[in-house]
């Protein structure tokens, strides 16, 4: 056997930790097959190690500029993860200046029948996460941050069904809030399901805003035993505790499950979410809005919102509308769908292959506010990419030339439009989607000279060999 990366996580540590959900002294069939899941814990194999290595180099150069950053992990869905990315954060922490872990949510697998109870389907994946990924990282001082997804605390037989089981959102609030640094942050204590919280990193002047996109539970839904959308309650609450009281000069970084602009979420939710995304907007260009009846005016707000941070449709994308970075980042379970989901940007992303690194997909993402520009570094399959945060500005007829500053040797160059993609459905597979991007504001040339052809938002990418990418922001006048 080769050399292995060192394990925080012992059997005996992983079974005490259950907890909340369900005490190991009363295991069920599924219980006991969890207790047998656990004799996989072992250490980190040794192809990981290579890997690591480059991607703390690339995190540690971005470091010396960008001196607040995080890890983005998403979609774990636990029963169909190859869990070694809790494992990978550990070593990581010994390697590189990144101390906090930010988690998108989606813990659970979307559908199973295969547990003796839905109960126990979903106590597997929350146990697991506690297991895998929250005990170890916190044992080695790491702070863990969790937004609530919409598989979170619910399990489903299908898309159709109500069929399953959902716990109720006072017992998903003790979840999430039970973390170390969750149990440190802000919360609307008010509320008892509260899955919504700040926490401010005062030495960097970042708060990261985390909201809950899913803050309703209904049993009986058939998509999940929750309601997609966000009560006047929460909506209120962040816009009065979380927003309008960041200091000045500081910078946002809002983070949740469920993307709500265009080109990085789904027509619905684009939709769904208009009080949320207008919230966001409000703040960041100084005007007001009104949510379930109450106005909150911006005008005088002291901050800026950095980046908006999701995951959910388990593909890498991102745009920038009315002054806001929204960006949607990739699965770490090992579902394939990530690959047709982040096309064409991302090339053909490998299949998450036991026994590779791409078996798991997360990265960190680094802040350089002084330069406004916002580093994502891929761990496992994909690439990296450096997003700018200042939008270049023409006008219609006008040429505008880019060059990169950040990639080496020949370039490709594309462009799309920032508020509209279409959704094409897969044939062979009932939720397996790609997306067709426009150009309807503006052409880009193979030497990268942009044509802008009428008034709107535009992003620009220059791609090198590996497809990794740096991002412009455009606004067409």
């Amino acid at each position: 056997m080769g050399k292995v990366l060192p394990a925080m996580t012992t059997r005996r540590n992983f079974l005490g930790s259950f907890g909340v959900f369900t005490a190991a002294s009363a295991m069920g069939p599924a219980m006991r097959a969890f207790a047998k899941v656990t004799e996989s814990l072992s250490p980190l194999p040794a192809y990981w190690q290579p890997h690591l290595a480059a991607v703390a180099a690339k995190v540690n150069a971005h470091a010396q500029t960008a001196p607040f950053g995080f890890w983005f992990i998403t979609d774990l869905h636990v029963g169909a993860n190859r869990r070694h990315s809790g494992a990978a954060l550990v070593a990581l922490n010994g390697m590189t200046p990144l101390k906090t872990i930010v988690c998108g949510g989606d813990l659970v697998e979307a559908f199973a029948t295969k547990y003796p109870t839905d109960k126990e389907g979903v106590d597997f994946a929350i146990n697991a996460y506690r297991s895998f990924w929250i005990d170890p990282v916190e044992a080695v001082g790491m702070d863990v941050y969790t937004a609530k997804g919409n598989h979170d605390f619910t399990i489903r037989h299908d898309s159709e069904s109500d069929a399953g089981f959902t716990y109720s959102g006072e017992e998903a609030r003790k979840f999430i809030m039970g973390s170390k640094a969750c149990a440190r942050a802000v919360t609307n204590t008010d509320d008892p399901t509260a899955c919504y919280y700040y926490q401010d990193f005062a030495e960097a002047k970042i708060r990261l805003i985390v909201a809950d996109t899913t803050d309703t539970v209904n049993p009986k839904a058939a998509f999940w035993g929750v309601v997609f959308g966000m009560h006047d309650v929460q909506l209120h609450w962040l816009a009065e505790r979380a927003f309008a009281t960041i200091p000045s000069g500081w910078g946002a970084v809002v983070a949740h499950h469920i993307p709500i602009a265009s080109c990085v979420a789904s027509t619905g939710d684009h939709t769904r979410y208009t009080p949320f995304r207008e919230l966001l907007e409000a703040y960041q260009n100084r005007t007001t809005c009104t949510l379930h009846g109450k106005t909150f005016d911006f005008t005088h707000a002291a901050g800026r919102i950095l980046l908006d941070i999701t995951g959910h449709l388990h593909h890498e994308c991102q745009t920038f509308r009315k002054g806001i970075l929204h960006v949607s980042e990739p699965c770490d379970a090992a579902y394939s769908d990530y690959i047709m989901r982040s096309r064409p940007w991302c090339g053909e992303l490998p299949r998450k292959t036991a026994g590779t690194t791409a078996e798991q997909t997360f990265g960190a993402v680094q802040i350089d506010a002084v330069r406004n520009l916002v580093h994502f570094t891929r761990v496992g399959g994909g690439q990296d990419r450096t997003i700018h945060l200042t939008p270049r500005t023409t006008t219609v007829g006008k040429p505008l030339v880019f060059e990169s500053k950040h990639l080496k040797g020949p370039l490709t160059w594309g462009c799309y439009d920032a508020d509209d993609r279409t959704k094409k459905r897969d044939p062979h597979s009932k939720y397996n989607v790609s997306f067709v991007y426009h150009n309807r504001v503006a052409t880009i040339s193979p030497d990268g000279v942009l044509t802008a052809l009428v008034p709107g938002e535009t992003m620009v990418l220059a791609m090198d060999a590996h497809l990794n990418k740096e991002v412009f922001p455009v606004t067409v006048e």
